[in-house]
């Protein structure tokens, strides 16, 4: 069976013990719970991936936007919460999918990116000033936000739906999806 590690409670967390004794074929619907019970402040830094903002700016030609053939990149972000790595990545150019399984979430973060994408927020860049932030807003990609479960195939027929390209991604940027549970 499928269960989380064997910490004691007390150091455990709020977020780990969430998912105490939860089936693993029910923590699909444990993550929607803490979604919309308000919950996301377990996991959420406020910021977009600093590592990854470092990258886009200073290393340009290892994540290029655009294709050789002149058509803009897309880039998938699975378990993406509000969406703060889905904005960057439009604001630098990509055409950027978030991918979350909570539809609270999914809501969230089209809300959210609604609102960065008219000021976005400086922490969107290494350097930041209002030139930057106006050339970036004017170049950008678009987000968009998909419900679904990435280990699952319910959510790539919208992705194909939304482009001539089928549903494959020039870039997948993850740093949170995975299990957090242990095979005892």
């Amino acid at each position: 069976m499928a269960t989380l590690s064997n910490t004691n409670d007390s150091t455990r967390g709020r977020l780990i013990g969430h998912f105490d004794n939860v089936p693993l074929e029910r923590h699909a619907s444990a993550w929607s719970e803490l979604w919309d019970q308000g919950e996301s402040d377990l996991w959420d830094r406020g910021c977009p991936s600093p590592s990854l903002v470092d990258l886009l700016e200073h290393q340009p030609d290892v994540l290029n936007p655009i294709a050789p053939s002149g058509r803009r990149k897309r880039a998938l972000v699975p378990g993406c919460g509000r969406g703060y790595d889905v904005i960057l990545l439009a604001l630098h150019g990509f055409d950027a999918y978030g991918l979350e399984i909570s539809p609270t979430a999914v809501a969230t973060g089209k809300e959210y990116a609604i609102s960065e994408l008219k000021e976005p927020s400086l922490c969107y860049f290494s350097t930041p000033s209002e030139a930057k932030r106006e050339e970036y807003r004017k170049n950008r990609g678009e987000p968009r936000f998909l419900q679904g479960n990435f280990f699952e195939s319910d959510w790539d027929g919208e992705v194909v739906s939304q482009s001539d390209h089928g549903s494959k991604f020039d870039l997948v940027y993850d740093y949170t999806v995975g299990p957090l549970y242990s095979e005892v």
